[in-house]
């Protein structure tokens, strides 16, 4: 799943908990995909994190402190 999937999905199951119409097996079940989805959205955004932070450094090397202006 994608990570807008992911959050979609932790939407609605965060929805199904505030409609507390669960019993304990499917809240556990429930809980258990939810930190599954957390976790991978964690990942995806350490990702995006470490992308950014290596363009950003890339940008300041091809600058570097000659061509500052």
């Amino acid at each position: 799943m994608s990570f807008s999937g992911d959050m979609d999905r932790l939407q609605d199951i965060i929805e199904k908990f505030e409609a507390d119409d669960l019993d304990m097996e499917e809240s556990l079940a429930l809980f258990e995909e939810g930190v599954r989805l957390i976790k991978n959205c964690q990942e995806y955004l350490d990702g995006a994190k470490r992308r950014v932070t290596m363009l950003i450094n890339d940008q300041e090397v091809e600058s570097g402190p000659d061509n500052a202006q």
